[in-house]
């Protein structure tokens, strides 16, 4: 709360005002009081045309109410997007684009934004960025939980070679600063190899589109084949630090993986519920999924889903717990709102939002290192994972 002198002064200010221009604000306020939201920023508007010494042209007017609109929610998902953030945005959905490859989300509670997971070989995760780095400023400008657009925008705005500072917080140690150095990120979001006693191991660093031929769910059925027909019997998928993606992508995926069932189920603001099944056919091999903190949204589908059909061992950390979808609606103008539409529940009926996914074997990391520079020696969880498919 605001201190009391402030407060006193503010009264104060209001009051000359509305003495100045008494006759103004009476009816203005009749308006205000009786209309709708755009009856209030016509009032506004109106306002600072007549009387402000300053103006601003009213696209970037109507930006910047459009997006106080979307952050009046409450909720650091629902976001406005000026045309050249919506193209940037959507930019970094395919396959190829210039960033640096790093996935942040909110931290509500502490009013900061998070690192969820920067992708593998990325040069985030390059400079050195880990899953769970508090994400304090970029370039020196500060930036809250309600900011994930303005911060995203501001890191993956850049030519390749261009280079963007980031300051960061680890655990207890002191802010720093990390130098990120923009790239072509060029996504392989699949990768696998057979590993001893016939383990398969696959990884997934996110839900990339589904699109018949491409896409992740394509990437991770040519992976999965493969190891099989390399003679694979037992299967360990890797989702530590993998911050989500596309909600089709990873239910196709747990399609092929589960027995005749329900994947997810969704539910909206109006109860209604839209679930997603598997059929008959599924993965017989005993199964391990590794998750960390940085195993947010899709991964939690998909771990959730195996978790509760008693298909799979889950070892590893905490999950990150973002348990809603987010709908991606593209304006006639060029920009943009990406709008949380629903929450996602697990087959046994839990939403996860907030809370994450706890690991049926926990094994905390004894290193802070990337994922893919871990040796096999230092990863003490992939270990516990081939431990377990021994016995």
């Amino acid at each position: 709360m605001e201190k009391k002198s402030k407060l006193i002064f503010a009264v104060s200010v209001t009051a000359i005002i509305s003495f100045l221009v008494s006759g103004i604000f009476h009816s203005i306020l009749f308006r205000v009081r009786h209309g709708l939201v755009i009856d209030k920023v016509s009032t506004v508007k109106t306002l600072i045309e007549d009387y402000g010494i300053f103006e601003s042209d009213e696209e970037t007017m109507a930006d910047y109410a459009s997006m106080g609109l979307a952050a009046a929610v409450g909720d650091p998902y629902t976001m406005y997007f000026p045309k050249t953030e919506f193209t940037a945005r959507m930019d970094s959905l395919q396959s190829v684009y210039v960033g640096v490859g790093a996935t942040i989300g909110a931290d509500v509670e502490n009013d900061c934004l998070v690192v969820v997971s920067p992708m593998d070989n990325s040069p985030a995760e390059k400079a050195g960025v880990l899953a769970g780095d508090i994400l304090l400023a970029v370039d020196g400008e500060v930036y809250k939980s309600a900011q994930i657009s303005e911060a995203a925008y501001s890191m993956k705005n850049g030519d390749v070679g261009t280079t963007v500072t980031v300051t960061l917080k680890r655990g207890e140690s002191e802010p720093f600063d990390v130098v990120i150095t923009r790239e072509k990120i060029e996504k392989e979001t699949v990768t696998s190899k057979l590993m001893e006693d016939d383990i398969g191991y696959i990884r997934i660093s996110e839900f990339d589109t589904t699109d018949g031929e491409v896409g992740t769910a394509k990437e991770f059925e040519d992976n999965y084949n493969g190891l099989q027909a390399a003679g694979a019997k037992k299967l360990i998928i890797d989702l530590r630090n993998n911050p989500g993606g596309e909600f089709g992508s990873v239910c196709d995926i747990a399609d092929m993986l589960l027995p005749e069932g329900i994947i997810t189920y969704t539910e909206d603001k109006r109860g209604k519920k839209e679930i997603v099944e598997s059929d008959k056919k599924c993965c017989e091999m005993p199964m391990v999924v590794l998750v960390n903190g940085g195993s947010a949204s899709a991964s939690e589908v998909l771990t959730g889903a195996l978790k509760d059909h008693k298909k799979a061992t889950v070892v590893g950390t905490k999950t990150f717990g973002k348990g809603i979808v987010q709908t991606v609606i593209p304006l006639t103008d060029g920009s943009g709102m990406s709008i949380t539409t629903s929450r996602y529940f697990t087959p046994n009926g839990t939403c996860i939002h907030d809370i994450g996914i706890q690991p049926d074997v926990v094994v905390e990391m004894e290193t802070e290192t990337a994922i893919t520079k871990l040796e096999y020696s230092e990863d003490i969880q992939l270990q516990k994972a081939v431990e377990i498919l021994k016995n």
